[in-house]
């Protein structure tokens, strides 16, 4: 397990190259330090707001994020690229992402009946956050300084994928008393979805590779429109954060254990989640096909 805090992971196809040309004509400029929700379609990058309600049904300045232009090493150290400035739209009809370089315009979009969940992963300052489609997903780098005025955006955007309600079976009383980190994200609406909702759930301290490791916590959520599966970071053994999947229940079909993981089939995409045995097959028995 890595143990850096900000995670090296895969340039995107609308990410620039990183030359010292190209980054120069970057810092020369002022930029914010984390997304942010604009105040006035001014502070809109031109074109971005009419390009996004044409894309996505953006009906709301809530439903824009502006994620400010940063550079950041890719799976090599020594590689590096640029996100250009960006918008995020978390629409009525899709999710979309326009950037204003090379060519300002929108680059991905994803109706939302083809999406199959979403995935975060926050560690520290650090956060990716993921709209998980078969096929190309859409993925955005963030300060999580700006989670908290992303969240009643993100809660919106489940709620519109949520489906019908669905019953919760039975749940078995809780094996271990829940740390103090995880009581307080039991009653987050990243569990529950609604306020009042039920939810069961699932709890696991997996022990680390070597002796000196601190245990992994997991834990895995039902309530009456979604499975929820959080753990502590995976990608770092910093613990201030948790990885996030948040899959609509009415868009799963299919579900199975393999070696190492629950296997979820939701609309079509097929999604490896690593976890305990003791949470596959807790979830095998609230959602198994």
């Amino acid at each position: 397990m890595r143990t850096a805090t900000r995670p090296q992971d895969a340039p995107e196809n609308w990410e620039i190259r990183f030359t010292e040309a190209e980054g120069g004509s970057y810092f020369r400029t002022e930029r914010a330090s984390h997304p942010y929700t604009p105040r006035r379609e001014e502070d809109i990058p031109v074109g971005a707001m009419e390009a996004l309600e044409g894309a996505c049904g953006i009906r709301e300045l809530g439903q824009i994020f502006i994620i400010p232009w940063a550079v950041r090493s890719t799976q090599s150290s020594a590689q590096k690229v640029i996100s250009p400035n960006s918008v995020l739209g978390l629409g009525d009809r899709a999710v979309g992402l326009w950037t204003e370089k090379p060519l300002p315009g929108v680059k991905i979009t994803i109706p939302l009946e083809r999406v199959s969940a979403i995935e975060d992963v926050t560690i520290l300052l650090y956060g990716r956050l993921s709209f998980v489609p078969f096929g190309d997903r859409l993925t955005i780098r963030y300060n999580t300084v700006a989670r908290q005025e992303m969240e009643p955006s993100l809660l919106a955007l489940r709620q519109r994928l949520a489906g019908a309600a669905q019953p919760l079976p039975p749940a078995e009383p809780p094996r271990e008393e829940l740390p103090y980190k995880w009581r307080v994200i039991l009653e987050e609406p990243l569990v529950h979805l609604s306020e009042g909702s039920p939810v069961i759930y699932s709890f696991a301290s997996v022990r680390g590779k070597s002796r000196g490791e601190a245990l992994h916590r997991q834990l895995i959520a039902l309530n009456p429109f979604e499975l929820v599966y959080l753990c502590d970071p995976m990608e770092s053994t910093e613990r201030y954060g948790v990885d996030s999947f948040v899959i609509p229940r009415s868009r799963i079909t299919e579900a199975q254990i393999t070696d190492t993981c629950l296997e979820v089939c939701s609309n079509g995409a097929r999604i490896p989640i690593p976890m305990s045995p003791s949470l596959r097959e807790a979830a095998m028995k609230w959602i198994g096909r």
